[in-house]
């Protein structure tokens, strides 16, 4: 995994003092090596000539042929490549490509990448599987090329007026060129303090104003020339999803490949493995294949949850060599803090997904593993929210009149919190209680009441980015939703931020596109009386049972966010009270008053949220919303 930075242009020289900072600002990305090129060329017809300025930089995290002859920017020709990701099935597509009469001189992925594309466009991208973000550009042609992954697992933002274009992996780069400071989106930030969630916007829409994102199985081609961009799909998951084939006996081959495809690497490599179903079902994939000896297992321990105690039970029936991270999310530091909100670079939830994966993905770092093995997307696909997915099921089993599978969810389902239940109607009939699926500023059961007096009516009435608020449709088109434009893409926002903290590349076999066309399986193979993710609890006899097949429900990566408040309240009202965004928008006076006095206000989810936009807005210098 990498980081890449490039800049054009038009007559006028690159900053080339700024271009190598906002290149070297990505080394986190790639620790392992670092290059740069540069060039200046005349083009278009003589009447419209235009001279062109141009820098592209790369730090280098190897993980393929680590040898120099495959660092990056790679140059064939006119054409150079700037790259971020994996093709796993690379050696295949290098086969075809000889037949064809290419000619390789490095033996990694990067190449293969810079031919596909240079001789099929990117349609060609069809042959690959894997992740990336990369940008392309041909003198000769006077083209530049950028292209994102199915699932838009690696990211790739933009920002471009009529003299310049910045791309970079991540946002703060292209700032740093710019020189300019930020502002963030207001609607966002209204959003984000009432919904406390901030999705992908439309069209490739950014929180920030002026920068873009290359969206999720987009092609994005700048003619040099003429300065204009097209951008068309190559690959689109909800229609795919839709009319793939989901046939329930090419299951375990399916993922079987998807596991073997995700070891392909001349690195050590991980697994991350959390107590749940998804990463120990990986683990069982690996045993049956005789692979497991090589990966090393890392599982982490806060105490606060039965996650580490199943993680153990796997360990220990498997009789395999663990690797264990004590974890410690209380008392973290506001700096570390900061540090997560500096490389998230926008307003997040405080839960563990972003401020515990951290500090676990820094110690596998210093064991010397860069790629790491994870279980996202399982639940994404295969229905594992309770709260968030259940009740399409329901709507779906009772307009189709499956009264069977109702009264066994009902009964089965009793005691679990997160159920929807069912209301009867008159004449016999049943309804499902669809509540919304965001929360308003009250988001916790143990909030003060009142907390919407202390917001401006721009908070109070802000609508969700959560794509399934008031979303009417089946579950497997309300999974296809989320996974292209809801939850899924704030997990792999956050996963890709976490482990590039580390310069760890996370890799993800149930994100293999291969799979998608689950989410189409139908309800009755996701929820079956009181269990989720049935189809893939089912599979783990085809590969070896194990303790977590039939665990009801997984806690997750905790991170006890009131002992964190507690322990560092002076810094952190001081740090919320420094805040310029949040004064239009929150009484912040009265709030800090009221959380310098009071546990409810200082840990209710307002406060949190207003936490998040104050640490986020310090570390990127965001000067106002609007």
């Amino acid at each position: 995994m990498c980081g890449l930075f490039l800049t054009l242009e038009r007559d006028r020289p690159v900053d080339l003092s700024r271009a190598r900072a906002a290149t070297a600002m990505l080394k986190h990305r790639g620790p392992d090596g670092s290059g740069q090129h540069q060039f200046e060329r005349v083009i278009g017809p003589p009447e419209q000539q235009v001279r062109l300025s141009g820098f592209l930089g790369h730090t280098r995290l190897s993980i393929l042929d680590p040898d120099p002859r495959s660092n990056q920017p790679l140059r064939r020709g006119a054409r150079t490549l700037v790259y971020n990701g994996e093709i796993y099935n690379f050696r295949a597509v290098r086969a075809d490509l000889e037949r064809s009469g290419a000619h390789f001189d490095t033996a990694g992925d990067t190449e293969v990448l810079l031919e596909l594309v240079s001789r099929g466009g990117a349609q060609a991208l069809q042959q690959a599987r894997g992740m990336w973000a990369f940008a392309l550009l041909d003198e000769q042609r006077g083209t530049l090329v950028a292209a994102r992954d199915r699932y838009g697992k690696k990211p790739l933002f933009y920002f471009q007026d009529e003299h310049r274009l910045c791309m970079a992996s991540e946002i703060a780069p292209i700032l740093h060129y710019l020189g300019q400071s930020p502002s963030m989106v207001g609607a966002d930030l209204d959003s984000f303090l009432r919904h406390g969630w901030l999705f992908p916007g439309a069209g490739g829409r950014t929180h920030i104003q002026g920068v873009r994102q290359v969206g999720a199985g987009m092609a994005w081609e700048l003619d040099l020339a003429g300065w204009s961009i097209r951008e068309t799909p190559w690959y689109s998951l909800e229609a795919d999803s839709g009319t793939g084939r989901r046939e329930p006996e090419e299951l375990a081959g399916l993922l079987r490949q998807a596991v073997r495809d995700r070891l392909v690497a001349d690195r050590r490599v991980g697994l991350l493995l959390s107590g749940g179903i998804d990463s120990s079902l990986v683990l069982a994939v690996l045993r049956a294949e005789g692979l497991d000896g090589q990966v090393s297992c890392f599982t982490g321990d806060a105490g606060k949850s039965d996650d580490a105690r199943y993680a153990q039970a796997c360990i220990q029936q498997l009789g395999i060599h663990q690797i264990n991270v004590a974890l410690d999310y209380g008392p973290t530091g506001l700096d570390s803090f900061l540090q997560v909100c500096r490389h998230q670079e926008k307003p997040f939830p405080l839960i563990g997904n972003v401020l515990a994966m951290p500090q676990l993905y820094a110690q596998i770092a210093a064991h010397d593993v860069p790629v790491v093995l994870d279980g996202t997307g399982g639940d994404e696909i295969f229905g594992g929210y309770w709260d968030r997915q259940h009740s399409f099921a329901m709507a779906e089993a009772a307009a189709a009149g499956d009264r069977a599978w109702l009264d066994e969810a009902v009964l089965a389902n009793r005691d679990n919190p997160k159920f929807t239940d069912l209301r009867p109607q008159p004449g016999g009939t049943l309804q499902t209680g669809r509540p919304p699926l965001s929360q308003p500023l009250r988001g916790q059961a143990k909030d003060p009441a009142g907390l919407e007096h202390l917001v401006a009516p721009s908070v109070r009435l802000a609508r969700s980015s959560d794509p399934l608020d008031g979303f009417v449709g089946s579950l497997g088109q309300a999974l296809a939703v989320d996974a292209a434009r809801g939850r899924l893409q704030e997990w792999m926002w956050q996963n890709d931020r976490n482990a590039m903290m580390s310069g760890i590349e996370n890799r993800s076999p149930f994100l293999d596109h291969r799979l998608a066309p689950f989410m189409h399986s139908g309800y009755r193979q996701k929820f079956i009386g009181p269990w989720n993710k049935h189809e893939l609890r089912m599979l783990f006899p085809a590969f070896v049972s194990l303790p977590t097949q039939w665990r009801r429900d997984k806690q997750g990566f905790r991170w006890v966010y009131s002992r964190f408040l507690r322990h560092n309240r002076k810094q952190v009202l001081e740090l919320v009270a420094a805040s310029r965004l949040l004064r239009d928008r929150v009484d912040v006076d009265r709030m800090l008053d009221l959380a310098g006095g009071d546990d409810r206000y200082l840990e209710c989810s307002l406060l949190q949220r207003m936490l998040s936009v104050a640490g986020v807005e310090a570390e990127m210098g965001l000067v106002g919303a609007g």
